[in-house]
């Protein structure tokens, strides 16, 4: 592999981490036996909402169910327009 590559590459890689573990960034792990699943799949099982701190996963609440993570991690927001 040219160098013109590897440095391509890496720059890539770079980017992808850095839109993927953003600061403050929220996801639901489903509380379950086994690997994890497609979310859709189990939405009555509870779930576990962490927020990524910059160096780790910290965990935020366990919530009963698919609808009250998404609710914690994607709150209405009232108010004027953001623009």
């Amino acid at each position: 592999m040219s160098e013109r590559r590897a440095e391509i590459d890496r720059r890539w890689g770079q980017r992808l981490l850095a839109r993927t573990y953003q600061k403050g960034r929220m996801r639901a792990v489903t509380l379950r036996e086994g690997p994890q699943r497609a979310a859709h799949l189990d939405p009555e099982l509870p779930r576990a909402v962490l927020r990524w701190s910059g160096e780790a996963w910290v965990l935020v609440k366990v919530v009963p169910n698919l609808a009250a993570a998404k609710k914690l991690m994607h709150p209405k927001t009232t108010g004027p327009e953001p623009w």
